[in-house]
């Protein structure tokens, strides 16, 4: 191999690794900092205590004239703003459950999402307006999809 190409490799690797290194070193400072800032501040705290609640799955059969095409899996948890919500989720439940399966039905029974990946920030969308529509904008601080499946259709 010619001497000049082995130079040129030989500085570009030296570059590259000095690159990652900084990038893997160095590139968490600025956010360890900032935290830092907000802390000193008193804009962050540790202490925030995160309720969640799991609900049951929903599945569900999707229908394309009149036969059944596919289905639909979906679980979520709710994030809710505090501990005494769970009683009055667990008095509603039925109903939180027959709403969010109504909203998910609707969605992937439209002719427009055959076949098409399922978007999962369509879904917690409107999932999460189902729960504060039942539940209120007081109970449920957000909504995660820990399970969004379909098969078919």
């Amino acid at each position: 191999m010619n001497m000049k190409k082995m130079v040129v490799l030989l500085v570009g690797s030296l570059l590259l690794m000095g690159a990652g290194l900084y990038f893997f070193k160095f590139s968490d400072k600025e956010e360890v900092e900032v935290v830092e800032e907000e802390v000193e501040q008193g804009e962050f705290s540790m202490d925030v205590k995160h309720i969640y609640l799991e609900l049951p799955p929903i599945t569900a059969t999707i229908f394309r004239n009149d036969q059944p095409a596919g289905i639909f899996t979906a679980a979520v948890t709710l994030e809710i703003a505090r501990e005494s919500a769970r009683t009055e989720i667990v008095e509603v439940r039925r109903r939180l459950r027959d709403s969010m399966f109504k909203e998910l039905h609707a969605m992937f029974e439209r002719e427009e999402y055959t076949g098409r990946k399922v978007d999962v920030d369509a879904v917690k969308r409107r999932m999460l307006l189902v729960v504060r529509k039942e539940l209120g904008d007081d109970v449920v601080i957000d909504l995660f999809v820990r399970t969004l499946m379909r098969k078919g259709a």
